[in-house]
């Protein structure tokens, strides 16, 4: 069910809404970056479009293997399913 149809309505998080963090710094000299420094902001977003594809393979019972996934490539994908014969 749509609670927010319109960007309007939708409430954005501010920094009031977050709890305190405290940053707590790893030393270990074993990244791949410049003087051994390591992302660390990078790895949350890394199973986000393994996720997306996921989805909407569950969705429309067809996997697409190639991101990004544009709805002209779900369409294809429904269409060559549909010219196959599978449902």
């Amino acid at each position: 069910m749509i609670k927010t149809p319109s960007l309007s309505e939708y409430l954005i998080p501010t920094s009031m809404d977050y709890p305190n963090i405290q940053a707590i710094i790893l030393e270990s000299g074993t990244g791949l970056g410049p003087f051994g420094a390591k992302g660390i902001g990078e790895p949350s977003l890394t199973a986000a479009a393994p996720a997306a594809v996921s989805a909407i393979a569950n969705a429309i019972g067809i996997a697409i293997p190639e991101i990004p996934i544009t709805p002209e490539k779900i369409l294809a994908a429904l269409d060559q399913a549909q010219a196959k014969g599978v449902k």
